[in-house]
């Protein structure tokens, strides 16, 4: 695939875990995907830049490529620190899909910052945001939740995938290797969903600017898969991803307000096979959902259907875009969160004080954060103790 005829949308792997992440989704999709990794550890980057991808190392003058030890706030800095390196990355790019294992240093840290200052930018982003196995500890699970927030509030669709969830069937002899393997399989899924329906589209496409608009009305998200072969493999699939622990064994699919599915088959999918899961689906779904449909074929998969499924709670159909007029009459007030034309939302001064970056103003901008005892006071108490805010 030549360069102009590439989606405008960009994979990045932020953290050791995400990056491990990201070299299997472009492994999966080859080397026509834009994939970028962005770490502290010099050796984690060395080793993701042998599958190929482009890899950048944060804090290199500050950690000097050791990593983070664990430690949120060196990725944060880190993360300000090489952000221009970051940004030049992004030429071109509408839309970035994020991806972070949370619970550690580089990914809890930088994920934050990097996810505020592409919305900056105007790029659209779709956070992939794993949360710790609970034997990690909830040292790590505590460090997780009190990022989450922070997300998203600058991620336009936030996907929030527990491992736990992932291993809850598989037994208690599945090999530790093989857990990891079958982690990053299922992640991958879903986000290679995205460029396959975009570069490899069946009967039927999702267009570039289809994508793009949901990823911006999203929110929070969930996503699954299910899979069949056989005789009635679609019916079984649409059963199969009901049954997803990680849409809530379809809990999901009956609260979504828009979903994005994918149908992937080989050469041998029917139009009818399509038709029978578009009713199963519409069937498992509250009415009114709205559905964005497209279709993978590839060698593949010859023989067996296979469904991945994005289920977005809070999206919207309202017409998102202000008139220009009407803004520019009367300026927003700080309590109220505008929005772009194009449906991206622009973030309001007592939003602001939500982000994870410096908070100063003025002479004081780009200063060091104000430290104690390996606390950032800069953040919000309530943020840096894993209180949940009712909204």
């Amino acid at each position: 695939m030549k360069n102009e005829d590439q989606p405008a949308m960009l994979l990045l792997g932020v953290g050791g875990g995400g990056c491990r992440l990201a070299a299997s989704v472009r492994a999966a999709c080859g080397a026509g995907m834009r994939a970028v990794g962005a770490d502290t550890d010099a050796l984690a980057n060395r080793q993701a830049a042998a599958g190929g991808m482009t890899c950048l190392l944060l804090g290199g003058s500050r950690l000097a490529g050791h990593g983070t030890g664990g430690d949120a706030i060196q990725g944060r800095l880190a993360a300000q620190d090489d952000m221009q390196n970051l940004q030049s990355q992004m030429k071109g790019v509408r839309t970035v899909v994020v991806v972070a294992c949370l619970g550690g240093g580089t990914g809890g840290g930088a994920t934050p910052e990097i996810v505020k200052a592409l919305g900056e930018m105007g790029i659209a982003t779709i956070c992939f945001a794993t949360m710790p196995f609970s034997f990690e500890g909830q040292a790590r699970r505590k460090e997780a939740e009190r990022v989450l927030p922070i997300i998203e509030e600058s991620a336009d669709s936030l996907v929030v995938v527990p491992l736990d969830d992932l291993f809850k069937d598989a037994g208690d002899d599945l090999l530790l290797d093989n857990a990891v393997t079958l982690a990053e399989g299922i992640i991958a899924a879903g986000m290679t969903l995205l460029w396959r329906l975009l570069s490899k589209p069946g009967f039927i496409s999702v267009d570039p600017e289809r994508l793009h608009t949901m990823v911006l009305r999203g929110g929070n998200a969930l996503f699954g898969c299910g899979s069949a072969g056989g005789e009635d493999r679609a019916v079984k699939a649409v059963e199969a991803l009901r049954g997803c622990r990680l849409l809530r064994s379809g809990a999901a699919l009956t609260r979504a307000n828009a979903l994005l599915l994918g149908i992937l088959a080989g050469s041998d999918l029917r139009l009818a096979e399509v038709g029978a899961v578009m009713r199963e689906v519409h069937k498992a779904c509250k009415p009114g959902c709205h559905v964005e449909m497209g279709t993978v074929l590839d060698p593949f998969y010859e023989g067996r259907v296979e469904l991945v499924a994005l289920a977005f709670e809070s999206w919207t159909a309202a017409a998102l875009a202000v008139p220009q007029a009407a803004a520019a009459a009367e300026p927003p007030q700080d309590d109220i969160v505008p929005v772009r034309a194009g449906g991206r939302k622009v973030r309001s001064k007592s939003a602001s004080k939500l982000s994870f970056g410096a908070t100063g103003r003025g002479k004081f901008k780009g200063v060091e954060p104000t430290l104690h005892n390996n606390h950032d006071l800069d953040v919000p108490t309530f943020m840096r103790r894993g209180i949940r805010l009712e909204r």
